[in-house]
């Protein structure tokens, strides 16, 4: 019988257990990219959702409250505004979103929107607004308009050209004319201007409830929805008989 050669095992030995180490490096390597990739899809997740571990808001980090509030009376709405404007890519971004929230408002709850002006051109397209809100024409032309601009690279320098591109949608040109020069539709106007500047608004888009709270948008989109949905429970809460003994954060 032919003996083993005790190198020959030795060597055998070596290469089994170097195999052995690189299958094992090998699949460390892929397990730690698995890991990360994960990662990485799992934080996407949570900043395009605005999900945060845990569900309360802290204020200074999910809102901040304005200084003297307006009163309110017992049982009035409570009115959560989006300050934009047409000319905002991001407030377009956001439109679909805020569109689907606002359909699943309670009862008592209202949602408006306050054109700003903060680039000499967003102030015809703020003004447009108003006068298509006035004319029941909004409907018809909101989205148009976020279109036009940011799809189609049009601009409206003046009320005229303005006038001629929501013509026969839900307005006539000069009904739309008339609104937009009527003294309701520049009250409004410079009534929203006085509001961005006591809530402190100087970006948009901005969420604002009851001129009594301003959102920080920087903590995603869907979760500022949530933290206005949270602020509106809070302010009924205080609302009904006996009150919040501790309001939660």
């Amino acid at each position: 019988m032919a003996k083993k050669h005790p190198q020959g095992g030795a060597k055998a030995g070596k290469q089994a257990r170097r195999e052995r180490r690189i299958k094992t490096i090998r699949w460390g390597v892929l397990g730690a990219g698995v890991l990360i990739v994960g990662v990485v899809l799992v934080w996407g997740l949570l900043y395009s959702t605005g999900v945060s571990e845990g569900g309360g808001i802290v204020e200074g980090e999910h809102y901040r409250t304005v200084e003297n509030p307006p009163r309110r009376r017992p049982g009035q709405s409570i009115v959560v505004t989006e300050f934009f404007s047409y000319g905002c890519v991001h407030c377009r971004n956001f439109d679909p979103l805020i569109e689907d929230w606002r359909d699943g408002l309670d009862e008592g709850v209202v949602f408006e929107r306050a054109p700003v002006a903060f680039l000499p051109e967003w102030a015809v397209l703020g003004q447009a607004h108003l006068a298509l809100l006035e004319t029941d024409a909004l409907g018809a032309n909101h989205e148009r308009i976020f279109r036009a601009v940011h799809d189609n690279g049009r601009t409206f320098p003046t009320a005229s050209q303005m006038a001629d591109f929501v013509d026969g949608n839900g307005v006539t040109r000069q009904e739309f004319l008339d609104a937009y020069n009527s003294p309701s539709v520049r009250r409004t106007l410079a009534r929203n201007e006085a509001r961005q500047r006591k809530l402190g608004v100087s970006s948009v888009p901005s969420i604002t409830v009851a001129d009594t709270y301003v959102l920080n948008m920087e903590v995603g989109r869907r979760r500022s929805l949530e933290v206005a949905d949270a602020l509106v429970a809070r302010m009924r809460a205080e609302e009904a008989p006996g009150g919040l003994e501790d309001p939660p954060s």
